[in-house]
């Protein structure tokens, strides 16, 4: 397979109802989306020639989670992420926050607490807030661009705060770290001693970088823990709604699937189905491999032309995911400004850093799984922004005053 061919060429969006279709229509001409965490790729070709052929044999009925589709689970999860679980540890729901959602019903109470580590995906938030919980935040030490877990604070949540859930997201989105395994086992360690369940979004682990070691929080505490995996991520199935969580503590599960009873679950998407089996194989696997190489040269591209143009501009380290976190403190504006100079300077959409928690004032977060020649436009045209904004950046600006 050749790269170019996968990852280089433009996709076709339009009369599908593609949100970023519509963001594209009421942008101007020209503007690049780097909005949400959507790949600009074609999906896996063998996960397309098997759809193809499911959507012409025309029968779309009731579906089971069956032995083939479990092994298909078990084959990758071993193969590709280095876990053995078995077949009876999944547990298919509709889509990682929904999962999230039930098993905080499941496993909390009205008014209880769930830690979260910010900067953090701002739905994960939002579905302790809708169900009635509170959040409480964890926010991660960050120090030229590198983010750390701040177990002292974490314990200290733990104790004062009581919260009976942790999510943790893992790699991480915005920041782009992937958690080590003596992380986890801290992690671990303290959610044993308070009592706390850790619901692990792992979605966009297959993203991992090469060298990277991303080991499951499943390896690391089977007792405590919820794991989400998901097509959604390393895929681009974004717009389906399904995931499989692995729930290898038998008490926990029970409790999970009691909870999801009740909220009539159903039969799994007939399509989903068939393109989990189609992904989790040896050529489904070797897309990710290129999806992931073709990612990682776009980042080194950004990272080079922002290093070599403009250095006040950071970019944290990529060890997972296709998102970049980015740090533009340095032009002095705030959230609104920063947006609008983005999209008037640069002609350029991406997710503002303040909706991943208050620590990301200052922040863009941008897609980069999109064709090498958006990446090297995009880097282009935000080089000479920030450059001509820093020229003429006031001398009186906050950062400049000396107290």
């Amino acid at each position: 397979m050749k790269k170019s061919n996968l990852f280089d060429k433009a996709v076709q969006r339009s009369n599908m109802g593609n949100m970023r279709t519509n963001i594209e229509t009421q942008s101007p001409k020209g503007t690049i989306i780097l909005e949400g965490a959507e790949m600009d790729y074609a999906t896996a070709p063998v996960i397309r020639k098997s759809l193809a052929a499911f959507a012409k044999n025309g029968i779309y009925g009731y579906t089971l989670a069956d032995d083939a589709y479990r092994e298909a689970v078990c084959w990758w999860m071993a193969q590709v992420r280095q876990l053995e679980i078995d077949k009876e540890e999944i547990c298919p729901t509709h889509g990682t926050i929904f999962g999230l959602s039930t098993a905080i019903r499941a496993f909390t109470k009205l008014g209880e607490g769930v830690l979260i580590q910010h900067p953090s995906y701002y739905r994960f938030d939002r579905a302790v807030v809708r169900n009635g919980r509170s959040v409480v935040s964890n926010p991660m030490k960050e120090n030229d661009g590198i983010y750390t877990l701040d177990f002292e604070d974490m314990e200290q949540k733990m104790a004062e705060a009581h919260p009976r859930m942790m999510v943790l997201c893992n790699p991480n989105n915005p920041v782009g770290r992937v958690f080590g395994k003596t992380e986890l086992e801290q992690i671990a360690g303290l959610a044993r001693k308070y009592g706390v369940l850790v619901f692990c979004d792992e979605i966009f682990a297959e993203t991992a970088v090469e060298g990277i070691e991303m080991v499951s929080f499943a390896e690391v505490a089977p007792d405590i823990s919820i794991i989400s995996t998901s097509l959604g991520k390393s895929f681009n199935f974004t717009g389906v709604n399904h995931a499989n969580l692995l729930i290898r503590d038998e008490r926990l599960r029970a409790q999970y699937e009691r909870q999801k009873e009740m909220e009539h679950f159903g039969s799994i998407d007939p399509f989903f189905y068939t393109a989990v089996r189609a992904a989790y194989s040896i050529k489904g696997a070797q897309w990710v491999r290129q999806m992931n190489r073709h990612t990682w040269q776009n980042y080194c591209l950004l990272k080079t032309a922002l290093q070599r143009e403009v250095p006040e501009i950071k970019l944290a380290p990529l060890e997972g995911t296709f998102v970049v976190w980015m740090d533009l403190r340095a032009l002095g504006l705030s959230d609104e400004q920063l947006v609008e100079f983005l999209k008037e300077k640069v002609q350029v959409l991406g997710d503002p850093g303040k909706e991943y928690g208050p620590s990301g004032s200052g922040f863009m977060r941008f897609n980069i799984a999109v064709p090498r020649k958006t990446i090297a436009v995009f880097a282009e045209r935000l080089a000479r922004a920030c450059k001509d904004r820093l020229a003429t950046k006031p001398f009186w600006d906050k950062e400049n005053v000396i107290d």
